[in-house]
This record gives C-alpha cells, sequence and structure tokens, in this order.
C-alpha cells in the first residue's frame, strides 16, 4: 500500500458519464425514438445491455424488435435527437470542474474515452475543460473497444507511464473492465445508469467526483 501512494500520478478520465452528463443525453434519446419504433427499454436493461455488455445500439433495436430495415433510420433519427440535445447545453457533471482544479496541481490528467474524436469535440465544444487534460486518447486511436484493455494501454503508451502510476475513473462495468484487464486501478463513479453489481471486483466505488481528491491522497 505504501508503494502504491508512492507512485499513482496519473489519472485517466473517462468522459461520458463520468465529466458530462452525456450518457443520460444518450440514453433518453434512444428511449424517446426506440419508444417511437414500439420498442421499450428500461434503464435497469440499458445499463446492462449497453454499458455492461457492449452491445451497440444496433444489436439493441434488434433485441427489441425493431425491424432490420427500420434499424437505420432509427439510429440515424436517435443520432440527430442526441445532437439537438447536446447543442441545447452540455452539463458537467457534479464536482468536476471544481475536482479538476484541485487535482491538475497535483498529478498528470489525461482522457481515455470510448467515443469517437467528433463525438468527444462535440460534447466538449463548450465545457472549457480541455486544459485540463495532456493526452486525450478516443476511439480513433485504437482498434478494440471498451472492455478491451487497448484504450488504456493506448494512453499509458502515450504518457510513458505504467499501470502502477495510474488511476482510471469510470462509469460503466466494461469501461472499468477495460481499465482492470489493463493493470490500472479503477474508481467507478456510478450514475443512475450504472450496475455497480456488474463492474469488476477490484474496483473501489465512489458516491461523487467530489470524493476523488481525498481518495488520491491514499495514493501518493
Amino acid at each position: 500500500m505504501d508503494e502504491l501512494r508512492i507512485m499513482i500520478q496519473t489519472i485517466l478520465f473517462d468522459s461520458d458519464g463520468v465529466l458530462v452528463d452525456t450518457e443520460r443525453l444518450f440514453f433518453e434519446a434512444t428511449q424517446e425514438v426506440f419508444a417511437g419504433f414500439g420498442a421499450v427499454i428500461p434503464p435497469d436493461q440499458w445499463a446492462v445491455w449497453y454499458l455492461a455488455e457492449s452491445r451497440r445500439s444496433r444489436e439493441v433495436a434488434g433485441l427489441l424488435g425493431i425491424p432490420d430495415s427500420q434499424v437505420e433510420a432509427v439510429i440515424k433519427h436517435r443520432d440527430q435527437l442526441f445532437w439537438a440535445k447536446v447543442e441545447a447545453g452540455v452539463s458537467l457533471l457534479p464536482g468536476v470542474r471544481e475536482t479538476l482544479n484541485h487535482l491538475s496541481g497535483n498529478f498528470r490528467l489525461a482522457v481515455v474515452t470510448g467515443a469517437s474524436r467528433s463525438h468527444f469535440e462535440g460534447v466538449h465544444a463548450a465545457t472549457e475543460l480541455m486544459d485540463f487534460f495532456e493526452v486525450i486518447i478516443t476511439a480513433d486511436d485504437y482498434d478494440e473497444p471498451k472492455p478491451s484493455p487497448q484504450c488504456y494501454q493506448k494512453a499509458m503508451h502515450v504518457l510513458s507511464v505504467n499501470p502502477k502510476e495510474c488511476l482510471a475513473v469510470e462509469d460503466s462495468p466494461r469501461g472499468a473492465a477495460a481499465a482492470i484487464s489493463a493493470g490500472v486501478r479503477c474508481a467507478v463513479i456510478p450514475t443512475p445508469l450504472t450496475n455497480i453489481s456488474l463492474c469488476p471486483g477490484e474496483c473501489d466505488i465512489l458516491s461523487s467526483m467530489t470524493e476523488l481528491p481525498l481518495f488520491t491522497s491514499n495514493y501518493r
């Protein structure tokens, strides 16, 4: 434990659902559009299929009985609605800016997201968070999505750090699994869409971002 306190120097943040409240917007857009095609998806099922089992929206649409001939139209409509919600305003999750201000002088900070570069830049167009991060790794930078460890391995390679020097901050079981598979300690900050029981048992669970400064102080 003393060795861990000395070595953790870098914090790797997921973005959607950790920094910005876009995971909720994405689910609400999906839920609304799917309902228009007669498919009901409750939050607890989305938490399993999408945030834990990594099923993509097209697969979820099929599982809910939306005909193959309609899936592309459904996804296109959902995406349009999601970006309309983003353009109406993206909220930071509670305590994010204050926490980043606190941590930035003590840790190297980076983003490791499963989203594309264009998605990431779109949702962060007005958040003014980018100056906090030394490195931003998006889905454009690796081949296998979370829960594969590739995203975290790529981030550590770019930063020239090893797993014991890092802490990942995630909100989903698949993101947490990616971090743990890469040998990175992971703190999960659950949202209402997170099924904590599906997160790897090695994860630490925090109730909010504001707990992160005290948590990380134990590993310096």
